[in-house]
């Protein structure tokens, strides 16, 4: 069994793209592994491929194409396909639905939750950044605001402005910020000039990376996530709203712990996701 990923080029901006090309490397471990894209993620022995090598990868009996949600249809024709829905489906691009013949899984159930795909396979492929995103114990005197995938920004935008008396300190845009980095390590120095971290979206990583650069991060809540649904998946060290701050400091002890142990689930689920591949495709194989 080969595995061929829809990647595109290596970007640590991008949530989704390192999620792809972290799978990449795990399976790489194990498994012949291709990415479609000129560069990957350091240290992994997938092998980067052009279109048309992965065209002619993609048709071989043995060979498990797994695209995104963004990608519409079966550009490479590939006999077996995954699809990854790492984000809800059409939000950014691609389809609403897949093919009947595609394998779904999801990176987080939200995403597929109310579809006919609530089922679906959850790979949480996490690489937490515990070396690169950590507390300098720098003096802070910024607060940053992120927008990144926000759904309901207007409504969002309300809730803050309840707590503008907050704001006292200079306020930074993070997108900005991210946007002009060069890499996480320089965005490591930015987050500790910051006292307070307010994230739009729920589901970016950039909340907990915060959290672990020491500021008291905080994530607006969305009409769709309801405090439970949040910490089934955050856990510790980030407030979901402001009357949450002094549960994300009293639970910051428990959270690189808790990341190292979701590191170890990935592995551990990537395992589960072969052995599914394996036996939904084992026709073909």
């Amino acid at each position: 069994m080969k595995f061929l990923i829809y990647s595109f080029n290596y970007d640590w901006k991008s949530g989704g793209n390192q999620v792809l090309h972290d799978l990449g490397k795990i399976l790489s471990q194990d498994y012949t592994t291709y990415v479609f894209g000129n560069t990957t993620v350091f240290d992994s022995k997938a092998i980067c491929v052009n279109i048309d090598k992965a065209k002619e990868i993609a048709i071989e009996d043995n060979v498990i194409t797994i695209y995104p949600e963004v990608i519409s249809g079966n550009p490479f024709n590939a006999k077996n396909v995954v699809r990854y829905v790492l984000y809800y489906p059409g939000w950014h691009a691609g389809d609403k639905e897949y093919s009947h013949n595609e394998l779904i899984i999801t990176y987080n159930n939200e995403y597929v939750k109310d579809t006919k795909y609530d089922n679906a396979f959850v790979l949480t492929v996490l690489n937490p950044k515990l070396n690169i995103m950590r507390n300098h114990n720098k003096k802070r005197n910024k607060i940053g605001l992120l927008v990144r995938k926000c759904k309901d920004f207007d409504y969002k935008m309300k809730l803050l402005n309840e707590y503008k008396h907050l704001l006292k300190l200079p306020v930074i845009s993070i997108d900005d910020e991210i946007n002009k980095c060069t890499d996480l390590r320089n965005l490591s120095k930015i987050y500790n000039t910051i006292s307070l971290f307010i994230s739009f979206d729920p589901h970016t990583y950039h909340s907990t990376m915060a959290a672990l650069c020491g500021c008291t991060s905080v994530v607006i809540p969305s009409k769709e996530i309801s405090n439970e649904e949040f910490y089934n998946v955050q856990k510790y060290g980030v407030a979901y709203g402001f009357e949450n701050i002094d549960f994300a400091k009293l639970t910051y002890s428990k959270m690189i712990d808790h990341l190292k142990q979701m590191e170890q689930n990935t592995f551990t689920q990537c395992t589960k996701f072969v052995i599914l591949v394996n036996n939904h495709f084992i026709k073909n194989l």
